[in-house]
């Protein structure tokens, strides 16, 4: 199921999406990325969550933000997709570090998805790390390899040691093992070593593997 969720802007709230739409004509840009905590299903609230979220960008990035989101619930894993308007409150263009939001803002739905449920100890994480390389559904590590593409001008999803790729460690291996299971299954494309791009419909390809079942 997929539901609008509220847009923030510095003055109101507007539920509807057309007219956040109408703000956004003349923008040179705009930014796009996926809220999905880990175990999202066992927040009280995750339209809330992002609210917060985005609530705590504002202070990172010392702007007001005007953004839309849309929750999605028809896959294991519920997650909100947000566009943000390239635009800051003083009417210039917003920028946004490609760092920061492949990492900062990962960090930040961390550090908030803690505070609500707690840590996890390694056991637990190891276990849910293994679990998701080869299921058949669109998972936590797919979200993740996802964000690297986007983050990406081309879309490459570098997973080579070095620079400000993926850690190595745990993480890493789980998304390189990923990645080659999605290969297999005809989902993603290699491009090189520990590189790869993701299938336009992958996500979609695991809900109607869903719904099929």
């Amino acid at each position: 199921m997929v539901r609008p969720v509220e847009c923030s802007t510095p003055n109101a709230t507007i539920r509807d999406h057309r007219v956040f739409a109408g703000r956004c004509e003349g923008d040179r840009h705009h930014f796009r990325f996926i809220v999905s905590p880990e175990d999202a299903e066992q927040l009280s609230d995750l339209k809330a969550f992002t609210r917060d979220l985005m609530v705590q960008a504002e202070r990172d990035l010392g702007t007001k933000l005007d953004w839309i989101g849309v929750d999605h619930w028809n896959t294991d894993n519920p997650h909100i997709h947000v566009i943000v308007r390239g635009k800051g409150d003083d009417g210039r263009d917003l920028v946004l570090a490609r760092e920061y939001i492949s990492r900062g803002m990962r960090a930040r739905a961390a550090h908030l998805a803690t505070l609500e449920l707690g840590v996890r100890n390694d056991h637990e994480i190891h276990r849910d790390l293994d679990a998701q390389v080869n299921a058949d559904r669109w998972t936590k590590l797919d979200r993740a390899l996802a964000r690297e593409g986007l983050a990406q001008h081309d879309g490459t999803i570098d997973l080579r040691p070095g620079g400000d790729r993926p850690p190595d460690g745990d993480v890493r291996s789980a998304m390189i093992g990923r990645m080659q299971e999605l290969e297999r299954l005809g989902l993603a494309d290699p491009i090189g070593p520990a590189r790869w791009r993701l299938s336009e419909n992958a996500e979609t390809h695991h809900a109607g593997a869903r719904r099929a079942l």
